[in-house]
């Protein structure tokens, strides 16, 4: 419940207003506006809610779980004697988690309550805390393990004597499995529950209390597993439609009356070797002589001898049965399925439908079928037990993965990167794995899990876990990026277009262009670049695909002088020369004008003497 902050109407400590004493610390609105009376308990640590003879309760209300005055925060732990007693108004009330104990006839007289919800935390209920509640109709419950150990003081404090149904977060609870975690099914836990067509008590439960199912007079069928060792007083004491009950073979003690008045008893299955000591009116009533006794074949001879045992009207021996699994021990990944068959001996049992039961389903869980899903790291025990005769077989499963530091990454022809691994669980000791390469030719993988590129395409790493033979894979691109030139030397105010080419020759050939210095040498989105001053700097070409670079150095120069009309008589070149000549330029006769303009070649001059960059070039053909 959410935390919420009240404003204080009243607080009266031990006064006197006239003449009367108030029986209350303080008094205070819930979110709701309604006035709800407490007093101190814990040394002025927490509040119970307490009996104040002027309130009278009607319609809903929420007890809250924190009330806060004076900047001090208090829990509500208990509601106390009388604290809602004879408030016919009163519809219905929630409870909040904090609260631990319903004291004595907290509600009682409460003609008009007609649903209560439970917290949590409650541990007791007081005698006679819900007596003549006659229109309560339902329980409304969110953990039912709870509701299982809480201890009722007499039968009629148990809400159910009235409501008769029982809800679990919304749900009525017919078919009632009870959870995993409870020891003790609790005095009168259930006691008038009509709503219950069929009780299974699993393992980890040792005691049925005093009344636990009284008069669920909707009850039919009862399985009660190897765990429990005693039955206690009235357990099931006026189930009137039970007809069948299935006894594990741990049972030790059997108490008064705990299955009497249950006329419609038709088939007891006990698989106790040994007779249980058992109370000889436990059956009183139940037309046990009409009833079929099932005990292990071996011990028909004891039950014929015992009573109440001998009472019934024929007596069965059973087969042994046996459970067994295709598994008893399994690895399963994160995420996936395993399946799991199983047979029932005897073969000629005509029951053969099994139980399954995970000891831990937040590791894996397992549905009617028998399939087990891993559900996080962790191990979990998957057992599966026979209807019909209670035998068990289970199959402990480990549910882990492996875990890789990359799932997918580009190497650059040539150069290497480290796969990290992780085995899960962590509680596995043996970390160590297997690493393998799908073509080594393309990249190769060391034992260390360092990955090589080889040359250019794509491969899969994989890495198996030696201890749980679970796997993961990475996949390896080896791509590189391949520029038209490497190193440019080029005049300051000149540019030049450098090209790109991304392998492997995927659709994506985009890259991105950076300069190291771009007040030397700019460089375009295309990949154009420009000599802005003298000096040196760095082209790099990154592939947007694989993230792969390639670098170009270009050096800056300062520009050519303007041409001399004579040119230098001492740098002539001849026309042998003209193929050294590669970046681009301006032809002049030597009457200082331009016939060519940002050529790479001197095809189409005719002989004679021409400037280039300043030097006399001689054409002869």
């Amino acid at each position: 419940m959410k935390k919420q902050s009240f404003s204080i109407l009243l607080i009266l400590l031990m006064s006197i207003v006239s003449t009367k004493a108030m029986a209350y610390d303080l008094a205070v609105e819930n979110a709701d506006g309604v006035t709800i009376y407490y007093n101190y308990t814990n040394d002025g640590k927490e509040l119970e809610v307490t009996y104040e003879s002027e309130s009278k309760y009607h319609d809903d209300v929420v007890i809250p779980e924190e009330v806060t005055f004076k900047d001090i925060t208090r829990k509500v732990t208990s509601i106390g004697y009388l604290a809602f007693a004879n408030c016919p108004g009163l519809t219905s009330v929630t409870i909040p988690n904090s609260v631990t104990s319903i004291v004595d006839a907290a509600f009682q007289e409460c003609s008009g309550l007609v649903s209560v919800t439970m917290g949590n935390g409650v541990t007791r209920i007081g005698e006679s805390a819900f007596i003549n509640c006659k229109q309560l109709k339902s329980i409304k419950i969110s953990d039912l393990a709870a509701w299982c150990n809480i201890e009722f003081e007499n039968n009629s404090s148990n809400p159910l004597y009235y409501a008769h149904h029982l809800y679990l977060n919304g749900e009525e609870i017919k078919d009632l499995v009870i959870p995993n975690r409870v020891t003790r099914v609790g005095n009168y836990a259930f006691s008038g529950c009509h709503g219950l067509t069929s009780v299974t008590i699993p393992d980890g439960v040792t005691t049925i209390g005093k009344y636990a199912f009284q008069w669920c007079k909707s009850l039919t069928s009862v399985t009660i597993s190897n765990s429990v060792t005693s039955i206690e007083y009235s357990a099931f004491y006026a189930c009137s439609v039970l007809s069948s009950v299935t006894i594990g073979s741990g049972i030790e003690s059997i108490g008064f009356q705990a299955f009497a008045y249950c006329p419609e008893l038709t088939d007891v299955y006990c698989y106790a070797n040994n007779v249980p000591d058992t109370e000889t009116n436990a059956f009183d009533s139940s037309s046990v002589e009409t009833a079929t006794l099932h005990v292990p074949a071996s011990s028909v001879d004891a039950y014929n001898a015992a009573e109440p045992w001998k009472n019934f009207g024929t007596i069965q021996g059973m087969v042994e049965g046996k459970v067994k699994l295709s598994k008893t021990t399994a690895i399963i990944e994160r995420g996936k399925i395993l399946t799991l068959r199983v047979k029932v001996y005897p073969e000629t049992l005509e029951d053969q439908s099994v139980t399954w039961e995970s000891s831990d389903k937040k590791v894996a869980v397992v549905t009617k079928a028998g399939k087990v899903k891993g559900l996080k790291a962790g191990t979990a025990t998957i057992t599966c037990i026979s209807n019909a005769t209670g035998a068990k077989a289970t199959c402990k499963v480990l549910v882990g993965y492996v875990k890789l530091s990359d799932t997918e990454v580009c190497v650059e022809k040539g150069k290497t990167m480290t796969l990290k691994s992780k085995v899960y669980p962590t509680s596995v000791k043996d970390q160590s794995v297997t690493w393998k390469s799908s073509n080594s030719a393309i990249a190769t993988v060391t034992s260390k899990g360092k990955v090589k590129g080889v040359k250019v395409g794509t491969a899969v790493i994989t890495c198996t876990s030696n201890a749980t033979g679970l796997s993961t894979v990475c996949e390896v691109t080896v791509g590189y990026v391949k520029l038209s030139d490497t190193e440019v030397t080029l005049e300051k105010g000149k540019t030049k277009a450098l090209k790109s080419r991304v392998y492997p020759l995927t659709e994506d050939q985009t890259v991105t262009w950076k300069s190291s210095a771009p007040t030397i040498v700019k460089v375009t989105s295309t990949g154009k670049i420009k000599g802005v001053k003298v000096g040196k700097a760095t082209i790099t070409c990154i592939s947007n695909a694989t993230g792969l670079k390639a670098t170009c150095e270009v050096t800056v120069t300062k520009a050519s002088a303007a041409p001399s009309l004579d040119g230098s008589d001492d740098e002539v070149t001849s026309i042998e020369e003209k193929a050294a000549l590669a970046e681009e330029f301006d032809v002049y006769d030597l009457n200082g004008r331009r016939v060519l303009n940002k050529v790479t070649s001197l095809d189409g001059l005719s002989n004679g003497v021409y400037i280039v960059n300043g030097k006399k070039i001689v054409v002869k053909k």
